[in-house]
Formats: C-alpha cells, structure tokens, sequence
C-alpha cells in the first residue's frame, strides 16, 4: 500500500519570546519549525458501526463546539445558535443565542456555558457565562488584545484542565497584516468569570484545540498552521506541504503539537495530512488511546472527517487514516465513560467550487474507536 511522506522540514526558525508591543510583535511570531514525523498511508478506512443523525439547520454556515453537561445531555454551539440532544445525539432540539457565538462555546465544571463572541469589526472579544444551561447569560467580561487589532473570528476552543482552569484559544491579528494570525491561550482561574495570563500558542496559526494529559502537564494540540508565501521558503515548499504552486496560502495543514508546562509553550510541531487537513481536534478514550480528528477540506466534493489514532499519549501515531463520515464541517466531540463517543457538526456537501449543494445541514455521529489494523 502506497505511503505517504513529507519532506523533514518546513521552516527553520524559532519562536521569539513574546515582546507584549507593536513594535516587537513581528520578533515574537517567527514562523516555527515544522516536521513531518506523521507518516501514513494514503487510503481511508471506514469506521466500523458509525450512526449518523440528522440535526436541526440554521440555514448558515455553522462552525460549532460540543460540550457535555454532567447528566449526560448534549450542547453544540456556534454561529449564534444552540442545539441540545438528551438521547447521545440521536434527536435534537435547537434555539438561538442572544449572541454570535463564533464557533466559541464549551462548558466548564458545575455546568458552567461559556461563549466566546466578538463585534462585527473584530476589535472587541467578550467571554460571556450561563449558570442556567444557556438560558440567560452574563454580563461580558472584555479580553486584552493589545497589541493586536483584531480578534476572534475564528474557531475558539473552550478546555477546562484537569487542574480546575479554563483555557480558550483565540486567533488574534492586525489588519494591516491580515494574513498573518496567530492564536493565543487565554486562562482563566475563577470559574471563566475573568480571562487574561495570555500566551502565544505558536506563530500562524488558528483555530487550535487542546488536550491535557491526566496526571501530566503535558498537553497536545491540534493546530490549523496557515500563512501566505515567505520569501525564503524552499523552493519546493509546496510539494512538501501538498498543495498546487503560485497558492497564495502555500501551508493550510493540520499540525500536532505538544507543550510540557500546561500550555505555555509548545514544541514538536508534526505535519498530521497533506493540504487542507484544517481545522481538527484530539479526543481521549476511556482505555487511553488518542484521536485526532480533521476535517479533510479538498477536493470540495470529496471532502470529509478523517481520524487518526495514537496508543502512546501522542508520542507516536498508527499509520492509518480512517474515514468517519461525509461533509464539510468543523468536528468536535464529547467522550463517554463508556467508550462511545458523539461528533457533531455542519455536514454540509460542496461542489468541486465549494458552494453548497442544496441547503446547509448540520449532523451528528455516534461512534466507537477502531481497533488499530
């Protein structure tokens, strides 16, 4: 069976320490190094035993998050809506949120829905709290930007550490650099009512989901790497990273990462797939193992979740790539104590163009994890 390998790096630079000035911020994101390491091979395996259910539309696109609450019920939130499943996904109920949420949503210990929201011109990020399962909410509490200008946007990941603090990911950039963004760790040690202890998470990035080890301050991460051409990129920087030549965003890849100090700085950096394998996320099963979960983007008609399974806390991961379900949407998933697990997200089909074929749909799957091949 054909294999599939990149090229052993993509960037040779590190990571300056973050300068907190306008003046110091092109020094503080230096592109980082970034590896193959991941190697797999190129055909799909269907998940044996997947269920797929239909959920309520909203008519837009929809970049959602999902959260569990401690009785087992189901929320996904995102693009000003809210859906909940009491049966594992299998029906669901939908209403609107007073706000946009931006695909920032999760929920924190004692049912604690936190949404992450911005303005329309991106240059105010609020976090928001229901204590009443997202019924009402909160007053906002304002996150710190500077020196960036704008904010939010993106895919935000709302992650409680098993140490008790809450963690969201928010992509910042500037508009006069608005192809360069970057996303950032926000901590919060109250419960989410107040956000700051900021760290750059690595340079060029968005959309980032995390996972903390138990018992470890080790943590992995799942990253959307993504920048426009540099002029000293290799000149074969595009058969490395996947993708065709004169792209204007030559890396658009899924990238794992792992930090040894909770998050505050992150290293390892390993090409997951080849072009277009954003935005993704990790997931711990009950026996230990690790997925990786992406949404594959191209070709649009073809596009898809994949997944890819580690036994060894992500030091190393299985060669194949198994293939979860059709459509074009951002996955995010809750795990069971049970071992099932349930993925929900806009399952929208797109032509060869991208546009949608009919209306949008969202979808839920409900599934198990492979036994490796």
């Amino acid at each position: 069976m054909e294999r599939r390998k990149f090229l052993k790096t993509l960037a040779v630079s590190t990571v300056a320490p973050w300068l907190g000035t306008l003046t110091g911020l092109r020094a503080a994101v230096q592109r980082p190094i970034i590896a193959m390491g991941v190697e797999h091979k190129i055909t799909t395996i269907p998940i044996p035993g997947v269920e797929e259910f239909t959920m309520p539309t909203a008519g837009i696109r929809t970049d959602t998050r999902t959260g569990m609450t401690k009785n087992g019920d189901l929320y996904v939130g995102g693009g000003g809506f809210l859906w909940k499943s009491t049966d594992r996904g299998a029906t669901w109920t939908q209403r609107k949120l007073p706000i946009r949420a931006a695909g920032g949503f999760g929920i924190l210990n004692g049912d604690v829905f936190v949404l992450v929201s911005y303005t329309d011109g991106h240059s105010l990020n609020e976090v928001r709290l229901s204590t009443d399962y997202g019924e009402t909410w909160g007053d906002p509490a304002r996150l710190d930007i500077a020196p960036f200008d704008h904010g939010g946007g993106g895919w935000s990941d709302v992650y409680q550490h098993p140490d008790g603090s809450a963690m969201i990911t928010v992509t910042l950039r500037n508009k006069a650099t608005r192809f360069q963004f970057h996303d950032h760790i926000y901590r919060s040690t109250d419960g989410g009512r107040t956000w700051g202890d900021r760290t750059l998470l690595v340079a060029y990035s968005a959309e980032s989901s995390l996972l903390a080890l138990p018992d470890s301050k080790r943590m992995l991460a799942y990253i959307r790497a993504q920048r426009p051409p540099l002029s000293d990129d290799p000149s074969d920087f595009t058969q490395q990273t996947g993708t065709r030549e004169n792209n204007p965003w030559p890396l658009k890849n899924g990238v794992l990462a792992e930090s040894n100090d909770k998050g505050r700085t992150w290293t390892n950096l390993r090409l997951v797939d080849t072009y277009g394998s954003v935005p993704g996320e990790l997931i711990q099963a009950p026996d230990g193992r690790i997925a990786a979960l992406w949404l594959l983007r191209y070709p649009y008609e073809q596009a898809g979740i994949r997944v890819r399974l580690s036994s060894d806390d992500g030091h190393s991961w299985g060669r194949e790539t198994y293939s979860l379900c059709a459509g074009h949407g951002y996955p995010s998933s809750v795990v069971y104590a049970d071992g099932t697990i349930v993925t929900a997200c806009e399952s929208t089909r797109l032509s060869s163009r991208g546009r949608p074929v009919g209306e949008r749909t969202m979808g839920a799957v409900r599934w198990r994890l492979p036994e490796e091949c």
